[in-house]
């Protein structure tokens, strides 16, 4: 499963990296990918057993959005 979490940097989005870190599925189904982004560059979540990728954005953006659903 890929997951993509806008955000991240937030108390919601830190909160909730962690947690699918910690179980490493979501649904019973594994995750093995996590997109986190917001205004600022998030930090990957200690223990995450799958790909993390980490990016700065404005998805006020109109061109943001569109790139990140890709």
């Amino acid at each position: 499963m890929h997951i993509l979490i806008i955000g991240a940097a937030g108390m919601v989005g830190r909160k909730l990296a962690e947690r699918l870190a910690k179980d490493g599925a979501l649904g019973g189904k594994p995750i093995n990918q996590l997109d986190m982004v917001d205004v600022v560059k998030p930090t990957k979540p200690a223990g995450a057993l799958f790909k993390v990728t980490l990016a700065a954005a404005d998805v006020a953006s109109g061109k943001t959005a569109p790139k990140l659903v890709a």
